[in-house]
Parts: structure tokens; sequence; C-alpha cells
């Protein structure tokens, strides 16, 4: 049986996921579709990377509130993904190539709220 502990655990895991995906997509999108412009340099392939995340983040948030068996699996690959990508650009920025500071930031955010989800939802029999 459940506990009232880890029923909340698991559903506030799940509105952070659906959270940070949909910032992720109004932001990312945004940009994409030339609505907002950035006045730093923007990386196409990690904008792509981050709005696809965000539709990735919707789908594992909504599996975490469902409770599916595929949800917290999903949710390890977004934080391995997203820590792998955080690396990358801080190595390029290390490497004197064009990352915005920003960007970085925005990647160290979206690993460390992963890491928490991810905490939240350790040991839990989905």
């Amino acid at each position: 049986m459940r506990t009232m502990t880890s029923w909340n655990r698991h559903r506030i895991s799940a509105v952070l996921a659906l959270a940070i995906g949909l910032m992720t997509i109004v932001e990312g999108g945004s940009v994409l579709l030339g609505i907002e412009t950035k006045e730093y340099h923007v990386l196409s392939w990690l904008l792509r990377y981050n709005v696809a995340m965000g539709f990735v983040s919707l789908a594992a948030g909504l599996g975490l509130w469902t409770e599916k068996k595929w949800a917290a699996a999903l949710a390890m690959t977004i934080l391995a993904c997203h820590g792998a990508v955080f690396f990358s650009l801080a190595a390029m920025h290390l490497l004197g190539r064009t990352v915005a500071v920003v960007s970085i930031g925005a990647m160290l955010f979206r690993t460390g709220i992963w890491t928490v989800i991810n905490f939240m939802i350790r040991g839990k029999k989905q």
C-alpha cells in the first residue's frame, strides 16, 4: 500500500517535470519560431534539443502522474541527456568556443531539476 508521503513526492515530481517541460517549450519555441530573439549567441542544435526535450519532459511528467512503469526510466534518461549536454557546453566554453553562459546556466538548472525528480522517485516501484 502506498503511503501519503510517497504519493506526494511522486505527484510533486510529476508537476516539476510538466512545469520544466512546458517552460522549455514556450521559451525555446518562441526563439525557434522567430517570435523572440536573444541578445546572446544561440546554438541552433541546442535550441532544437531543448524544445524536443521539453516535449519528452511533458511525456515523462504525464507518465509519472499516471504512474506508468516506463516513466522512471524516462526520467533517468532525461537526466543523463541533460547532464551530457551540460558537460559538453561547459567543455565548449572552456575550450574557447562561443557558448552563452546563460545557456550553460539554463542547462545546469534543467539538470538540477531532473536530479531532484530522480531523487524523489528513486526506489519507487511503478
